[in-house]
């Protein structure tokens, strides 16, 4: 493979930091401790826990040339002329859109190092009054230091406290039967996926980035949104929930230039899109420079150590942001109705209805007006108004010991991604009005716009995902003498009502399916060939994990488990699609348990397959976390 000779001056500042012994020395004179607890004689109660942490991660693998754009390897690709013999040949991808984050981080690079608290409070008045807030926060001292991220990109990955869920609940009798009221910040799951995404469990939005901080848990993740939520038994068989929403929130994908960031223009710190298919290099590494760079002139300004030359070259190919559009705080609620079967088995059925807003971004556009290309700009929206319907189930086999859970659900206008290359197209349309040959004119399936016009660059379409997932118990006696065994193997189907006359959006489709320069669009470099989403995808998930409890007489328990991921077949629309066809990867890890406070983790995690649809194919990593709770 040949190595990547990109022109960017180094993106790390080396500055000092608490170093990994310290840390572990520190935390090795802490003591067994309990949760904190205290009351009154008046009914009051409440229990602190924290939990705190630390973890490293490093990259474990090069980064692979068909991830990065060829204006990396060579700044003066596009002198060569757009999809010629020459710049075909040359490494890299037509897109420098995406590999920001890949640049970044180097083979054994830490891409994480940090400390972490999570504080959670639990009161109770009485027998019906209560309240529940968690707090946390974070420092990494890896992250805090790169000079390639963003202001905004550190806010989410370098350093961060907030409060999480805080709220208050009441449990209360109707008519003699149980009821519930939670009021404030919460998180609320519904339906029975355990790993698939884009199911009935669409409530609350995610912090992406909280996933990759070494050491952290999922609930740093979930992100609590203000919300009433109510529960009531109607009998003894049959209950009911509602919940509505008091203010929008929205998921946080990778923020740019991060270590598994793909997108470095729609999300936190995406400033501009590079135009003319990776060919030309980009004006500024750190997107906090682009005004200055860019708008205002000041080709010095740019960090990435090329000519002024190069630095106003790419400029000229920057399609810039405008304000991001968000939903509306109001009209988003649902109800789930649930019945327990008891002639079938305890079987427990629950229908669900909801409506809410789209908690990823998608990209729309405005037309240039003149011949400049920032005369024209694209900027991020939530589409609101999503109809999600679903049903689900849960039950014990009892001859096999199979825990087995499946759901159903079902959007009538899910908003789907259209191909950014047909987006970007319609956008300088208008310039098909003074370009003498229609060689070099711009295409789009989405048609003609004039000057100053919006674009919509999305489609509502139906999407159905079935998915099933069993988990299976072992008990002493099983294959590798644990004393339990827990399996999970998890598939899911997903069907998407696509019209067969307009392309949507597919990871790593870097240029235009239609025509290209051999064949008479002089705009198209190279036809893409496969990639694009498909109305049918699907896949599966399974994991293991044994518990050997007391590991030679000690009260340590030790658990080994192992992860695998594979999208089977087609490529799920996105933006945040299930599936990409051929996608795989593999985790292994063990976690120490010690006396229920201490927990010690590492694991290597491996992605492969996909060829360069799966953006992340080369970022394989290895992460070592420590945490205490008391």
């Amino acid at each position: 493979m040949k190595t990547c000779k990109t022109t960017r001056a180094s993106s790390r500042m080396r500055s000092p930091a608490l170093s990994t012994l310290s840390v572990a020395l520190a935390m090795a004179f802490a003591g067994q401790a309990q949760a904190l607890e205290f009351g009154d004689q008046d009914g009051f109660n409440a229990v602190i826990n924290t939990t705190i942490g630390y973890g490293i991660g490093w990259r474990t693998q090069d980064a692979s040339d068909d991830l990065i754009g060829k204006a990396q390897f060579d700044p003066t690709s596009f002198a060569l002329g757009l999809g010629s013999p020459a710049q075909r040949a040359e490494p890299g991808r037509y897109s420098v859109n995406g590999d920001d984050g890949d640049l970044a981080y180097k083979k054994w690079d830490p891409i994480s190092n940090a400390i972490n608290a999570t504080v959670e409070i639990n009161m109770r008045y009485g027998s019906d009054w209560g309240a529940f807030v968690r707090a946390t926060g974070f420092y990494d001292f890896e992250n805090n230091d790169r000079k390639n991220l963003s202001n905004a990109a550190k806010s989410r990955v370098g350093t961060q406290s907030r409060i999480l869920d805080a709220f208050v609940f009441h449990d209360f009798t109707i008519g003699g039967r149980q009821a519930t009221v939670r009021f404030g910040r919460q998180v609320v799951s519904w339906g029975e996926s355990t790993f698939i995404q884009g199911g009935i469990n669409s409530i609350n939005p995610v912090d992406v980035s909280k996933l990759r901080v070494a050491g952290s848990e999922l609930k740093q993740a979930f992100l609590p949104v203000n919300m009433l939520w109510g529960s009531y038994n109607f009998t003894d068989n049959f209950s009911g929930e509602a919940f509505y929403l008091l203010d929008f929130q929205k998921t946080d994908p990778d923020p740019v230039g991060t270590y598994f960031s793909t997108n470095d223009f729609a999300v936190i710190g995406g400033r501009y899109v590079m135009l003319n298919f990776g060919t030309v290099p980009q004006p500024v590494i750190n997107t906090d420079l682009f005004d200055e760079v860019c708008l205002q002139g000041n080709f010095a300004a740019s960090d990435t150590g090329l000519p002024a030359n190069l630095v106003a070259a790419g400029c000229s190919a920057a399609f810039p942001r405008t304000k991001t559009r968000n939903a509306k705080d109001n009209g988003q609620g649902g109800i789930a109705l649930r019945y327990l079967a008891e002639n079938l088995n305890n079987t427990e059925f629950a229908f669900y209805a909801m409506n809410y807003h789209s908690r990823v971004p998608l990209i729309s556009g405005i037309s240039v007006t003149n011949s400049s290309v920032t005369s024209g700009s694209y900027f991020t929206e939530y589409p609101e108004n999503i109809h999600l319907f679903g049903v689900s189930f849960n039950t014990q086999l009892e001859a096999s010991g199979v825990a087995l859970q499946g759901e159903f659900s079902y959007r009538p206008n899910q908003p789907f991604q259209i191909d950014d290359v047909e987006l970007l197209f319609a956008g300088l349309s208008p310039l098909n009005a003074v370009i003498q040959q229609p060689y070099l004119r711009f295409i789009s399936q989405l048609g003609q716009y004039g000057p100053g016009e919006e674009i919509p660059g999305y489609e509502r379409h139906k999407i159905a995902q079935l998915q099933f997932t069993a988990t299976k118990v072992f008990g002493p006696g099983n294959w590798v003498g644990a004393n339990q065994v827990a399996m999970v193997a998890e598939v899911g189907f997903t069907n998407v009502d696509l019209p067969d006359n307009l392309r949507f959006n597919g990871d790593g489709t870097d240029t235009g399916g239609g025509g290209d320069v051999n064949t008479g669009v002089g705009r198209n470099p190279i036809t893409q060939v496969g990639g694009f989403p498909t109305r049918f995808s699907w896949g599966y998930r399974i994991a293991a994990r044994a518990d050997y409890n007391n590991v030679w007489g000690t009260p340590i328990n030790l658990s080994p488990r192992i992860a695998f991921n594979h999208d089977v077949n087609g490529t799920t629309p996105g933006p945040g699609g299930s599936f990409v066809e051929g996608r795989k990867s593999i985790t292994i890890g063990t976690e120490a348990n010690y006396l229920s406070n201490w927990v010690f983790d590492i694991s290597y995690t491996n992605f492969f397959g996909g060829g360069s649809f799966n953006l992340i194919h080369d970022r394989d990593f290895v992460q070592v976390a420590a945490r205490y709770s008391f």
